[in-house]
């Protein structure tokens, strides 16, 4: 991955020209946008690069361009005037919002590139883009997820945590690394966090975390006796605390207690943790079956692992076909894991599935070893534990803009 990592992929993209700065609609533009009409912030270097996004933004009548710059500190003046729903940058310019100074102040971050590289991908995702799309190619897609995006007065009601599901097609494609990863991610941010394991059948988290069926420690199997008057404090009693920080919700021990559960008492149990935890992570099992079902119409957004092989790719096209993710635009974020050399790469997995890459996670040579003695990476580890970090803070942003607005 060393060469893959390189930032010379944004070598020789230079800025040309000037743009004129436009902190608001045209004076011509009627007083109030239609609750429909989405406010977007345009900012890219480039100067026919810029026009061309431009002028595909004009002709959408559900599009409102609120603001037209060149440079971050523009982009960051006109944005606390000009109030926009959606932030479009270059690669360039996304670069910049990385910096600490930026604060959340480019809401709801799309960032759109005329090359998809593996370095651009990854400052996107550092930057807290919702997604990156290649232009002209995704501009149909790009302009889907625009208007996906809840607007400010139709963001999610205060106090309600943000539901995020894991899923993985196929066996192996790190479904459950990633989602114990992600609760561990969060809660070293500060988020108070909570891990769901959905898979009755398996109970693949409790491993994961290094516990046995002889910790006796208690499941959702502990809620079925108070399933019909479900109380927070039921729930609270149910979890496990892990060292570091994050709550879960194991699985039954016992696969045939599993089959007890039923998918109602889950839903309760979110819905509940929903309104006590800022975060609310979903194991979800690989099937085809009510309960992945459940979990997945659950999400605010679904993280869809895909592994770099044809056979993962087959099988994550027939999930995205089954549970319609393709026509939830902006809710599912499909997650490549691990990117290594000679497997496919993240333009042919996103376009084999009809949803753009949002992250890569690279191959991490510890990462066998700590699984199979129940162990996570550590907190500030590199290469994969710097991806889930930056993945952690890319599905939170969009929370955060919404808090702040």
């Amino acid at each position: 991955m060393g060469a893959a990592e390189a930032e010379a992929s944004s070598a020789g993209i230079e800025p040309i020209g000037a743009f004129t700065e436009t902190s608001a609609p045209r004076p011509d533009a009627p007083p109030k946008r239609r609750r429909s009409q989405a406010r977007v912030l345009l900012a890219i270097r480039d100067l026919a690069f810029h026009q061309e996004v431009l002028d595909f933004l004009e002709r959408e009548p559900r599009v409102t361009v609120v603001g037209a710059v060149s440079q971050p500190d523009a982009l960051f003046r006109v944005s606390n005037t000009a109030k926009p729903d959606i932030t479009m940058v270059c690669p360039l310019i996304a670069r910049d919002a990385r910096h600490p100074a930026a604060n959340g102040r480019a809401p709801n971050l799309l960032v759109v590139a005329e090359e998809m590289t593996v370095p651009i991908l990854r400052e996107a995702i550092e930057a807290g883009a919702r997604a990156v799309f290649a232009w002209p190619e995704e501009r149909e897609e790009l302009a889907r997820t625009i208007f996906a995006i809840p607007r400010e007065e139709e963001s999610r009601p205060d106090g309600r945590g943000k539901v995020v599901a894991v899923f993985g097609a196929r066996g192996g494609s790190g479904t459950t690394f990633i989602a114990t990863h992600l609760a561990a991610a969060l809660a070293d941010q500060g988020r108070k966090c909570v891990l769901i394991d959905l898979d009755v059948g398996f109970a693949d988290v409790t491993v994961a975390l290094g516990m046995g069926a002889d910790d006796d420690a208690r499941t959702v199997a502990d809620l079925l006796p108070v399933a019909e008057e479900l109380s927070p404090e039921h729930v609270e009693d149910a979890l496990h605390h892990h060292p570091r920080g994050f709550s879960v919700l194991l699985a039954p021990a016992e696969a045939s207690v599993g089959a007890s559960i039923a998918p109602g008492l889950y839903e309760g149990v979110i819905k509940q943790l929903a309104l006590v935890f800022e975060a609310v992570v979903l194991h979800v099992p690989r099937s085809l079956e009510e309960s992945a079902r459940l979990g997945l119409s659950l999400a605010d957004e679904v993280v869809l692992v895909v592994g770099p092989d044809l056979f993962s790719l087959h099988a994550s096209r027939r999930a995205v076909e089954a549970f319609g993710l393709a026509d939830l635009p902006g809710r599912c974020r499909v997650v490549v894991n691990p990117l290594v050399r000679g497997g496919l790469g993240v333009a042919e997995l996103g376009g084999g599935l009809g949803i753009p890459a949002s992250a890569a996670l690279r191959f991490h040579p510890a990462v066998g070893r700590l699984q199979d003695r129940g162990e996570l990476l550590p907190a500030r580890s590199r290469g994969a534990g710097r991806d889930l970090r930056a993945l952690a803070k890319l599905l939170m942003a969009g929370r955060d803009a919404g808090s702040e607005g």
